[in-house]
């Protein structure tokens, strides 16, 4: 891209604000171009604050747009250089517009914390926590008895071109997750890495065998999951942008905790229906070989990221506790939005 190319962008109406902000984190000459034309990143920072009056007045395409700039943003810090221009990670406009998108979206998500009581105790709150998420629809949801009992191939496909934006890089977030914290923390959050990592067999880990369902699906062929993620829909695109959101940031490693934690715990149920419906649809051993495993391991996983991640935590800040059922609504209430999505589309397809 020259330098006459991307300033038309920035003042071209018909181009999507997703679309510029892909531009901007691919243009080499980014910073230099910006620091001498200020009027050009003022221009770009009003742009996003445009899509952020939109997506706060409830509009579908700043929804997606919205959450697809962060997501490109949030990959500038965990994809390989080989598969992503890395040389504009910390450009100055574009952490603005980053901070303007995500402070509508974290004003949103706020508002959809309940008004609760959270256990002071550490036991009650163990207990109070896991069964909070079990509990919740999300946890639930119908979504999942239909991919069992009555999903097509054809829509197992759909259902896991979404599931891309979560499933691929669960191993990155546990390591981001990990940074700064130490003793049995620090420990439960290796062990469930070494775990993601096959406990060293590279066939074992965890991507790799994820990605054996994704060809069977027919979803890989000659490209890869980064592309995948062109096609997820707004509401896929805000469950991997939670992940993201809460493992990137220092301030955000309570909300991991209980974001992360709120993953592993409502796994089980979830992929032991899936599994089943992979049975169902003739899906080999070999690819449901992730999930499979997942039943056991996050029953084990969920367990002990309360018990020896949070627990701990609380024990030695116990207002952290309120950041970390945040993250966990965070996770909960997008994943629901999510699934509503999802089945919403096969409800449809199926009458």
């Amino acid at each position: 891209m020259s330098n006459r190319q991307l300033p038309e962008m920035i003042f071209d109406s018909s181009v999507q604000f997703h679309e510029l902000v892909h531009a901007l984190i691919e243009w080499p000459e980014l910073y230099s171009h910006m620091k001498q034309n200020p009027e050009d990143a003022n221009e770009a920072v009003k742009l996003a604050l445009q899509t952020v009056e939109d997506y706060k007045a409830g509009k579908e395409a700043a929804y997606y747009s919205l959450h697809r700039a962060l997501d490109l943003l949030y990959s500038l810090n965990i994809h390989p250089m080989e598969q992503k221009p890395v040389f504009n990670q910390y450009d100055p406009t574009l952490m603005r517009i980053q901070k303007e998108l995500e402070e509508a979206w974290e004003a949103y998500e706020d508002s959809r914390f309940p008004d609760i009581d959270i256990p002071t105790d550490t036991k009650e709150f163990q207990r109070w926590f896991m069964r909070t998420i079990l509990d919740h629809e999300a946890a639930n949801h119908q979504l999942y008895a239909y991919l069992e009992e009555s999903c097509s191939k054809e829509e197992m496909s759909y259902f896991f071109s979404q599931e891309i934006t979560v499933d691929s890089r669960f191993d990155d977030l546990v390591a981001l997750a990990q940074i700064g914290t130490s003793e049995v923390i620090k420990m439960e959050l290796a062990e469930n890495y070494w775990d993601e990592m096959g406990n060293g067999e590279m066939d074992k880990v965890h991507t790799v065998m994820f990605n054996y369902l994704l060809d069977e699906l027919g979803l890989l062929n000659d490209t890869n999951t980064l592309s995948l993620v062109e096609g997820a829909s707004w509401q896929s695109l805000a469950v991997g942008n939670t992940l993201l959101y809460s493992a990137l940031y220092r301030k955000n490693l309570y909300r991991a905790l209980g974001c992360l934690g709120a993953v592993e715990l409502v796994a089980p149920k979830r992929f032991s229906r899936l599994v089943k419906g992979f049975k169902r649809l003739g899906i080999s051993e070999k690819g449901r070989e992730y999930h499979t495993l997942h039943i056991q391991i996050d029953t084990r996983h969920g367990h002990g990221w309360v018990k020896n991640a949070i627990v701990p935590i609380i024990k030695d800040n116990p207002e952290a506790r309120i950041e970390i059922v945040k993250g966990a609504f965070l996770r909960l209430n997008t994943s629901m939005d999510y699934c509503n999505k999802i089945y919403e589309r096969f409800s449809k397809v199926s009458v």
